[in-house]
């Protein structure tokens, strides 16, 4: 605080009602008694005018004068920085209860200050974690993309070292490492379990609540090395009060130890995640459920007809061989699977008395027949798992020569995966009994 340099009244370092009293005194009741003491001496009045004159003097500038000084600047002080928002500090040259008011505003101005400090900087956390979380989440698909990448940019805008996000496996009662990431080259431990009793996210994970302490890169499921132990924030995951998992960072400087602001951050980060993780486990089941109807329609389809028994299977056994031998990977050898077992799911919407002819097909009847491709992509269409079975699907009765159906595609316009399954569907019926 400024103390001034300049000189101080004697009276400075009175109490409020004591300078009060004391200009009293010089102002009103020592010029009475001067007035009272000439009146019975008989003295004349003009001699004592200089002694009331210079009481007042001294009442005012020295006692009255500073107090009234120091209330305004006071006030102007409190004024300026309620009215703009600009805090200053206020000089203090008294002790007294002036001094003492100007010292608490200077302590709640400092105070003020301080806190906006924290909240712009917690308001640039967020904003920079925001940005980083909402990005990854429009460049990337796939909830372990963006389970990755909500761990990565938490544990940078926290400027932390390392973060891991751990989920619950019910079953066994225990906690598995999902994801981690690490800025200095640690290695996750593979396979690493942790028992709902054991541990801080064990704790976390089984009493619901926040902890902030400091433990070693293994709390998280890193290989501890030769790390020292750092500061660590944990936090539940939980659904209707159910616990998910745990996600929790590390800062390898223990002494930066994580604060309330930090920690309310990543519990809201915590519940988006909690509500994500959710809802796509929720959107697995329903595909799943989505996935083994369509399967089974493909089926009903088949058995309407005897002579087509075991067809698609069969077509999704041999297109997968095919791509095999052709070193297609394992993820393209399974797509030309499904689409072998569902390259026909389309035929449920052709009439009986078609699908089951046992004759050549009129050409009204042919059209309506051809449209089975067009059929089967829009039943399998609305599932995100199958999104690449929908082309094969669609194309797999198109020629090489451009007069298949149902866009007339020619060689390399034809997909590969549809001209595999076009091949091993022409296969099957060669090698089967047909009515036609």
């Amino acid at each position: 605080m400024e103390i001034s340099r300049r000189w101080r009244s004697p009276f400075g370092e009175l109490g409020l009602e004591r300078k009060l009293t004391l200009a009293f005194g010089f102002m009103s009741f020592i010029p009475i008694l001067f007035i009272v003491w000439a009146m019975a001496s008989h003295t004349a009045l003009d001699i004592v005018i200089y002694p009331i004159a210079a009481s007042m003097f001294i009442g005012y500038f020295f006692v009255v004068r500073r107090t009234i000084q120091s209330v305004l600047m006071v006030s102007k002080r409190v004024r300026a920085a309620t009215s703009s928002g600009i805090s200053s500090e206020i000089p203090v040259t008294e002790s007294n209860e002036i001094g003492e008011l100007a010292r608490a505003f200077n302590r709640i101005t400092q105070d003020l200050e301080r806190k906006i400090e924290e909240l712009e900087a917690s308001r640039q956390l967020v904003k920079k974690l925001l940005t980083r979380i909402g990005a990854a989440i429009v460049s990337y698909e796939g909830i372990d993309n963006v389970l990755n990448l909500v761990v990565e940019n938490t544990v940078v805008a926290l400027e932390a070292q390392m973060g891991s996000l751990l989920l619950v496996d019910g079953q066994n009662q225990e906690l598995y490492v999902k994801t981690t990431w690490s800025s200095n080259g640690f290695a996750p431990v593979s396979e690493k379990r942790i028992k709902m009793q054991e541990g801080i996210a064990g704790l976390v994970a089984r009493e619901g609540h926040t902890m902030r302490g400091v433990g070693s890169p293994t709390v998280l499921g890193f290989e501890n090395g030769h790390a020292k132990e750092g500061a660590i924030l944990c936090v539940p995951l939980k659904l209707r009060d159910r616990p998910i998992g745990v996600v929790m960072v590390l800062r390898e400087n223990a002494e930066r130890v994580f604060n309330e602001d930090e920690e309310s951050l990543m519990s809201s980060i915590a519940s988006q995640m909690a509500v994500a993780i959710e809802n796509y486990r929720l959107n697995l089941d329903v595909e799943r459920t989505y996935v083994e109807t369509i399967m089974a329609l493909a089926l009903a389809v088949e058995a309407k007809d005897p002579y087509s028994a075991g067809h698609s299977k069969r077509v999704g056994y041999y297109a997968s061989r095919i791509g095999a031998v052709l070193g297609l990977d394992e993820e393209m050898q399974r797509v030309l699977n499904d689409a072998g077992i569902l390259h026909d799911i389309g035929k449920i919407g052709i009439r009986d008395d078609i699908l089951l002819k046992a004759g050549s097909l009129s050409p009204d009847e042919l059209k309506i027949m051809q449209q089975h491709p067009l059929i089967g992509e829009a039943i399998v269409k609305p599932v995100r798992s199958l999104q690449k079975v929908v082309t094969l699907v669609r194309h797999h009765h198109e020629r090489y020569d451009g007069s298949g159906y149902p866009d007339a595609l020619k060689g390399e316009q034809i997909p590969l995966g549809a001209r595999i399954l076009s091949v091993a569907d022409t296969y099957d019926a060669m090698v089967t009994d047909r009515p036609y």
